[in-house]
């Protein structure tokens, strides 16, 4: 993450992750956080997860271009 990329305990941050062919990038309230290229799968299942603590997840929308 990025400095001041996260929202305060108790706020609801934002992300999005676009995933084009082999490529994906992240982005956490409008910050680039992470980006990758030349993935092992382009196609298949998705997964949620939190790594290390609780995490909840509210309005999540899954769009196809």
């Amino acid at each position: 993450l990025t400095d001041n990329s996260e929202k305060p305990l108790g706020d609801w941050n934002t992300m999005v992750i676009e995933a084009v062919g082999r490529s994906i990038r992240v982005w956490v309230n409008g910050d680039l956080v992470n980006s990758g290229t030349d993935a092992t799968a382009d196609h298949g299942q998705i997964a949620l997860q939190a790594e290390g603590s609780e995490v909840e997840f509210r309005k999540l929308v899954l769009t196809r271009r």
